[in-house]
């Protein structure tokens, strides 16, 4: 039943996150499915929510009719007490043991795709490691080898060398000396943790080969990029404690457990930039007012061209520009308020309000919500990322430096 559990955690916490959520009557429930074997995960989730609701209901209602008809009322015959009823015993045993044999060999149908896929073997695959720790996320690429190097092999006070950052094959001297074994315990440990924080935070094993062409940074938070319409395989683990990968628009969601290796496939079947034209409309300055006091996080961009210019902009020539551009002004020839492309603030829509602009044309940043949905510690509620989906070879290029597919095997895995 582990899908079902994923499902279930999936519906938990989606409806609140501010990026790619439905309109109108469906904001109330799943946030928009953008993978390709997210409608499995949400079939799952939706026979077992309406075979348990209209149970629980029946069961309820059956209570509160006993209740009444077999409550306490003087000079009426007590209840006839009976042994049982085999008839009625086997069948509710056995109905629910029918359902939920079916739903547990759906429910391994549609684990396995995800967690096991037949993509896991697909050349074409592209791989990113996901390491996470308190309170970011660390993204690491393979590079046009497709290979990815050794991570989160950390000193250990018994070490008699330091592991070598710089892989010119001499012994590395930190902390004044070539390991931590020539330290006391204390010392040793005190100096791998400023080791592991200040020299190599990851772990990298500068001596794997695999690992050179690696697209990697020693500081965290930075936007996880991903390909569009091609299978992708996550690899996680953790730095530290129990962290929780969760793309709640991709019905994606694991553990990333020190020690181990992880792994899930998914297909995005949007690009960023495909959910900035889907996400393009026009909003009432009361919608916009309306959303930044419920979150004040929430982003928008202005859309302001020949196409969806509204009241209350102008085109004009920068200052030092021949270019020119539509932008919303608070008077005639006035100071911009907002430019095309420019971010809608909250101050930004008071302005527009004063204006007199009743409306915008607008999108939504091309961007997924990354959470961690483990409480990690005290500041698990910080652990956020934004995931964007380039075009396959955007995507090539900037990480795989190749527009052919790249030689992709599984990784060794420490």
């Amino acid at each position: 039943m582990a899908a079902l559990a994923a499902a279930c955690a999936l519906a938990s916490g989606s409806a609140a996150l501010a990026a790619d959520v439905n309109q109108g009557w469906g904001s109330w429930w799943l946030p928009p499915v953008r993978s390709q074997h997210g409608p499995a995960i949400d079939q799952l989730f939706n026979w077992i929510f309406w075979i348990t609701t209209i149970t629980f209901v029946l069961v309820e209602a059956t209570l509160v009719v006993f209740m009444i008809k077999y409550r306490h009322r003087p000079g009426v015959r007590k209840a006839h007490f009976t042994h049982g009823n085999t008839r009625l015993e086997m069948t509710w045993t056995i109905a629910p043991a029918i359902i939920l044999a079916v739903l547990a060999l759906f429910s391994k149908k549609v684990w396995d795709n995800y967690r096991y896929s037949p993509s896991s073997e697909d050349p074409n695959r592209a791989i990113v490691l996901v390491v996470g720790e308190q309170f970011k996320w660390n993204f690491i690429y393979p590079g046009p080898d497709g290979h990815l190097g050794r991570y989160l092999i950390f000193p250990k006070p018994t070490d008699v060398y330091w592991p070598n950052p710089n892989k010119d094959g001499k012994p590395y001297i930190y902390a004044g000396v070539k390991g931590p074994a020539e330290l006391p315990y204390d010392k040793a440990v005190a100096a791998i943790n400023q080791y592991v924080t200040g020299v190599n935070p990851l772990g990298k094993d500068f001596s794997d080969p695999k690992g050179d062409d690696d697209d990697w940074t020693p500081t965290p938070g930075r936007a996880l990029e991903l390909p569009a319409k091609r299978p992708i395989e996550v690899q996680l683990s953790s730095k530290d404690v129990i962290h929780d990968f969760f793309l709640p628009n991709f019905r994606v969601k694991l553990d990333a457990v020190p020690g181990m290796r992880g792994r899930l496939f998914f297909t995005s079947e949007m690009t960023s930039k495909e959910r900035e034209l889907s996400s393009r409309r026009k909003y009432t300055i009361d919608e916009l007012d309306a959303a930044f006091k419920a979150n004040a996080n929430s982003e928008f961009t202005a859309t302001i061209d020949d196409e969806f210019k509204t009241e209350g902009a102008e085109l004009s020539a920068p200052k030092g520009s021949n270019a020119k551009a539509w932008r919303y002004v608070d008077k005639p020839g006035g100071s911009t308020i907002v430019r095309n492309g420019g971010a809608v603030t909250a101050a930004a829509v008071t302005k527009l309000k004063a204006a007199g602009v009743k409306e915008i044309f607008a999108f939504e940043p091309g961007y997924w919500d990354l959470v961690c949905e483990e409480l990690c510690g005290q500041g698990h509620f910080t652990m956020q990322g934004k995931v964007f989906f380039l075009d396959d070879n955007e995507y090539r290029q900037k990480y795989e430096k190749a527009k052919g597919s790249p030689k992709v095997a599984m990784n060794d895995v420490p």
